[in-house]
C-alpha cells in the first residue's frame, strides 16, 4: 500500500496543459446500479471523485445498455456513457480513433478487462489501471470447497488465468483488501499494487447510537451474489434457529433486491425478505435495528455491508470471510464461524446495551479513519501519478540493446506435402498432392471463395528446388522469421520428407526453420472414413530414443531455431504421447548425451490444453483455430449468409460456420495462464475443400481483419515477453486445403503478405517512438536531481522547489515525454519530492 504523503494533493497535480483536461475511459460490465450493488455503489464513488479531482471521465459499459435513471445521473455529472447499438457495433474503430487521447485507462473486473485490454494496449500508451472489486477465482474456490463441486473449481482456474493475465500487463492493481494486495504481490512481485477504500465519505455518522428501544437483526446484500445467498440460507435454517431459542421474539430483516424462489421462501413472522428498499427504507432499518449479522461462508475482497453498517454506527456479528481484508479489523472485533458461535455472540451482544454502544462508537471511528473522501482522493492522485510512471516504463525501449526489447519474430507453419509420395499413391491415386483437392473445390453459397487458386508460385511441386527458394524469398521479404515444418515420423519411417531433406542437404533455402512433429495416425478422414488408419503411431522408450537422435543434425543447422540458445521443436498432439513426461525426459538426456544442450520443447494446444510444464515441456503454442475458442456459428439470418441461397439450412447443419472477426475477438479475450504461451493466428480458414461435411468455415476474413488481429497479438507478446521468447506462430504459410495460406492466391494477391509486413511496421513505429525521448530523460533527470539536493534547504527552496516542479510538469505534459519514460528511478524521485513535504 502507498504510505501516507503530505504532498499537495488532486486536481492541480494530475492537471495537463492549459485547456485540456487529462482524459479517463472508465470500462465495466455496466452502468453502476449504485443503490442495488456494492460494487456498483463503489464504481459511482470513484467516478464521482475522479470528475471532481479535475478529470474528463468516459464510461464504457461492455453490456453497452444504457439503464435509466443510472446513465442520466452520470450524463449530469458530465461522464460521457459509449452506450448503445452504435457503440456496440463500432467500439473497436471508436477506440483506435480515440484511444491516443486517453491518459488514464480504469478497468473494473476481469471479464470486462479481458474484452477490451488487448485493444486497448494496441491503440493507447494510456496508463492502464486495474481495480480488483475481489480475486474472482478466490471466491469460486471458496464456493467450490462449501459445495463440493469440481465444475466450479474448474471455473475458478480458469478465472484464475484471466486475472494473472491482466495483473501482469496493467501498470498498477487497486484492491480494497489487504489480504489480496498481499496474494497478488506473491505472484507479481514487481507489480504495483495498492490498496484503496471500498466506500468513502465526507463524514462518518455521530458516534454511540442509543439501542434501548431498537429490535432485531439485519442482512443487507444482493441475492444474485451467491455468496450472500448461501449466507442468508445458512443463517436462516442454520443460526436463527439457535438464536430464538433464547430470543423468541427477534426478527431476521433480509434487504436483497430480486430473491430467487429458495430466499423468498424463507419469508415468515421473524424472517422478513423485503426485497429491494428504497434508500430512505434501508436508512430506517439501520437506524432501528440492533445488530447487522454478516454469515458468509465464502467469497472474496472486502465486504461492504460491513463498512455500511459501521459507517451508520450498526454494531456486527460476523464470520472470518466477511471480516477479512479490513486493516486491524481483530482489533474491533473477532469472527465466529460455526452456527454454535455465532448464535452465542449474537445472543450475548443482543442483549448488553452497553456492548452495543461501545461497538457503535469504535465502529464508527473506524470509518473515520480508514474511508474518509479527502484521504480517498489524495490516496488516488498519488495513484494517477505513479500509474503515468509505471505506464512509460512500460512502453519505453530504454536502451536500443536491451535484450527486452527483442523485437518480435513470426513463425509460419509450413505445409510439406505438395509433392507425390507412394504413400499417397497408393491411399489415393497416382501423383496426388493436395492441389487436386483444392483445384477441384467448388463454392457451395453465391460468394463463397472457393476454389482457393495460387497466383505466382502456382500449383508447385515442392522437389523443385526454386519453388522453396521462392518461398522463401517472399516470407523474409514480408517480415516472416522463419518457417515450422511439419515433420511426420512412425515408428523410423518418415513420410512427406523430401523437403526437409533438401532442406539440409542443398544447404537452401538459407532460411530459419524449425519442426513440429505431426504425431497424429494418418486416417481417411478426408474423405469421410476417418476410423480406416492408414498410417499409425506405435509409441515406445526406444522409438522415443532414436527419434530424437535422427533430429540431432537438424537442431544443429545453423538456420534452426533457437530460443535462448535452445532448440525450439514443437509437438503437436502430446496428449496422444502415453506419458510426455517420460518422453521429454529422454529427449533432453539424449540432447545433453550428444552435445545438443538443453531443448526448447512446445505442446501445440490442438486438440487440449494443460500446463506443459506438467508434462516436461517449456512451453505451449496456441493453434488457430482455437476449436474451443471459435465464437458462436453462423446462423442463416446472418448478414455474412444474406446471399447464400436455397440450401444454405443443409450447409450449416452439416458444416461449422462462423465468423472470422468473431473467432480473432474470442481468441484474444482469453485467459492468458501463468505458464508461456505463444500465440497463433490464421490469415483465412476454410477446410471445404478437404472435407466436405464436417468443415470449419470462417467466414469474411480480409487482409485489414488479419492485420489487426496479428497487430493486437503483437502488442500482447510483446508486453507478456522477452527477448528470444517474443514468438507469435502463423498458421499458416501454405495449408491450402485448409484455406489458410499467406501464399498469395489469385483474389486478394499479396494482400496477407502485405498485411503481415504493416502489424510488423506498427509494433517496431510503436518501440521507435519509446526512444524519442531518450533528451528529455535526461533532462528529467537533471530537473529531479536539482529538487532533491535542496532537501536540506526546503524552508527557503520551497520557491524554488515549485518552480522545478512546474518545469517537470511542462515536460510530462509534452508528446515526446508521453510516448516515453526515464528509468524506473526517476519515478522514485518523484515520491521522494513528495517525503519533503512530510518531513
Amino acid at each position: 500500500m502507498i504510505q501516507n504523503q503530505n504532498s499537495t494533493h488532486g486536481r492541480d497535480e494530475i492537471s495537463q496543459s492549459p485547456g485540456r483536461k487529462p482524459t479517463l475511459l472508465f470500462v465495466d460490465h455496466s452502468v453502476p446500479q449504485y443503490d442495488l450493488y456494492a460494487g456498483s455503489r463503489t464504481n459511482f464513488m470513484y467516478l464521482s471523485l475522479l470528475v471532481e479531482m479535475g478529470l474528463e471521465v468516459k464510461f464504457l459499459p461492455a453490456d453497452f445498455h444504457r439503464i435509466e435513471p443510472y446513465s442520466s445521473e452520470l450524463n449530469r455529472m458530465g461522464i460521457e456513457t459509449l452506450d448503445g447499438d452504435w457503440y456496440r457495433q463500432n467500439w473497436k474503430s471508436w477506440l483506435r480513433a480515440n484511444g491516443p487521447g486517453f491518459d488514464f485507462v480504469f478497468f473494473h473486473k476481469p471479464d470486462p478487462a479481458a474484452v477490451f485490454l488487448p485493444e486497448i494496449l494496441s491503440c493507447s500508451s494510456a496508463a492502464i489501471i486495474y481495480q480488483c472489486h475481489d480475486l474472482h477465482y478466490l471466491r469460486l474456490q471458496r464456493k467450490a470447497r462449501i459445495e463440493n463441486d469440481p465444475a466450479i473449481l474448474e471455473q475458478a482456474k480458469g478465472y484464475e488465468e484471466k486475472e494473472n493475465y491482466i495483473f501482469s500487463i496493467c501498470d498498477v492493481v487497486l484492491t480494497f483488501s489487504e489480504v489480496e494486495e498481499k496474494l497478488i504481490k506473491e505472484k507479481f512481485p514487481r507489480k504495483t499494487v495498492c490498496t484503496v477504500p471500498l466506500f468513502f465519505y465526507e463524514n462518518a455518522r455521530a458516534n454511540g447510537q442509543e439501542f434501548s428501544d431498537r429490535s432485531d437483526l439485519l442482512y443487507v446484500g444482493a441475492s444474485a451474489h451467491t455468496p450472500n445467498r448461501d449466507a442468508i440460507s445458512w443463517f436462516a435454517k442454520e443460526i436463527f434457529p439457535l438464536i430464538r431459542q433464547t430470543i423468541p421474539e427477534i426478527v431476521f430483516n433480509v434487504v436483497s433486491a430480486d430473491p430467487p424462489e429458495d430466499i423468498a421462501s424463507l419469508d415468515s413472522e421473524s424472517i422478513r425478505i423485503l426485497g429491494r428498499v428504497s434508500d430512505d427504507e434501508l436508512e430506517e432499518l439501520y437506524a432501528n435495528s440492533r445488530i447487522m449479522v454478516v454469515p458468509l461462508r465464502f467469497g472474496a475482497g472486502i465486504k461492504g455491508k460491513v463498512i455500511e453498517a459501521f459507517r451508520h454506527g450498526l454494531p456486527i456479528v460476523s464470520t472470518a470471510i466477511g471480516l477479512e481484508g479490513l486493516k486491524d479489523i481483530d482489533q474491533l472485533i473477532s469472527p465466529h464461524d460455526t452456527p454454535e458461535e455465532f448464535s452465542s455472540e449474537v445472543i450475548s451482544v443482543y442483549n448488553n446495551d452497553d456492548k452495543l454502544k461501545e461497538l457503535s462508537r469504535s465502529g464508527s471511528k473506524f470509518v473515520e479513519s480508514n474511508y474518509t473522501r479527502q484521504k480517498t482522493e489524495e490516496l488516488m492522485s498519488d495513484i494517477l501519478t505513479l500509474s503515468r510512471g509505471e505506464a512509460a516504463i512500460r512502453i519505453s525501449s530504454a536502451s536500443p540493446n536491451d535484450t527486452r526489447q527483442f523485437p518480435t519474430r513470426l513463425i509460419a507453419f509450413y505445409l510439406p506435402q505438395f509433392h507425390p509420395i507412394p504413400e499417397n499413391d497408393e491411399w489415393w491415386g497416382e501423383g496426388f498432392t493436395e492441389w487436386r483437392n483444392v483445384s477441384a473445390a467448388k463454392p457451395i453459397f453465391p460468394g463463397h471463395h472457393q476454389p482457393h487458386v495460387p497466383a505466382e508460385l502456382g500449383y508447385y511441386d515442392l522437389r523443385q528446388g526454386e519453388t522453396r527458394i521462392a518461398q522463401a524469398e517472399l516470407a523474409r521479404q514480408y517480415g516472416i522469421e522463419g518457417f515450422c515444418y511439419y515433420h511426420y515420423w512412425f515408428n523410423g519411417r518418415r513420410l512427406l520428407e523430401h523437403p526437409l531433406n533438401e532442406l539440409m542437404n542443398s544447404g537452401e533455402p538459407d532460411f530459419p526453420f524449425c519442426i513440429c512433429w505431426a504425431n497424429e495416425n494418418w486416417t481417411r478422414r478426408w474423405d469421410g472414413r476417418d476410423k480406416e488408419i492408414l498410417m499409425q503411431q506405435k509409441y515406445s522408450e526406444e522409438d522415443d530414443r532414436n527419434h530424437i537422435r535422427s533430429l540431432f543434425p537438424i537442431f544443429q543447422d545453423k538456420r534452426y531455431i533457437r530460443i535462448n540458445g535452445k532448440p525450439l521443436f514443437l509437438v503437436y498432439r502430446t496428449g496422444d504421447l502415453p506419458d510426455p513426461a517420460r518422453t521429454a525426459e529422454i529427449w533432453r538426456d539424449e540432447a545433453r548425451l550428444a552435445g545438443i544442450g538443453e531443448l526448447h520443447l512446445c505442446r501445440v494446444e490442438s486438440m487440449d490444453k494443460s500446463d506443459p510444464r506438467l508434462m516436461g515441456f517449456d512451453a505451449a503454442v496456441e493453434f488457430a483455430p482455437d476449436w474451443w475458442n471459435k465464437g458462436p456459428e453462423l446462423g442463416t439470418d446472418s448478414k455474412l449468409l444474406e446471399h447464400a441461397g436455397p440450401g444454405i439450412e443443409k450447409i450449416c447443419e452439416t458444416n461449422y460456420v462462423h465468423s472470422y472477426e468473431d473467432l480473432a475477438d474470442t481468441m484474444m479475450s482469453k485467459s492468458i495462464p501463468d505458464y508461456q504461451r505463444y500465440r497463433c493466428v490464421t490469415p483465412t480458414w476454410d477446410n471445404w475443400a478437404r472435407m466436405t461435411k464436417g468443415a470449419n468455415v470462417f467466414l469474411g476474413s480480409t487482409p485489414e481483419k488479419y492485420r489487426n488481429w496479428l497487430s493486437r497479438t503483437i502488442t500482447a507478446t510483446n508486453a507478456r515477453l522477452m527477448g528470444e521468447e517474443r514468438l507469435v506462430f502463423i498458421n499458416a504459410w501454405n495449408e491450402w486445403a485448409e484455406g489458410s495460406h499467406l501464399e498469395p492466391d489469385q483474389k486478394f494477391g499479396h494482400g496477407y503478405l502485405e498485411a503481415t509486413s504493416q502489424a510488423l511496421e506498427e509494433s517496431k513505429r510503436s518501440s521507435d517512438s519509446g526512444r524519442a525521448g531518450v533528451l528529455d530523460s535526461v533532462r528529467m533527470g537533471h530537473l529531479m536531481n536539482q529538487v532533491a539536493s535542496q532537501k536540506s534547504h526546503l524552508k527557503r527552496a520551497r520557491q524554488r522547489v515549485a518552480q522545478q516542479d512546474l518545469k517537470i510538469q511542462e515536460m510530462l505534459n509534452s508528446t515526446s515525454w508521453r510516448v516515453t519514460a526515464p528509468l524506473r528511478w526517476v519515478m522514485q524521485k518523484i515520491l521522494n519530492i513528495k517525503d519533503m513535504f512530510s518531513g
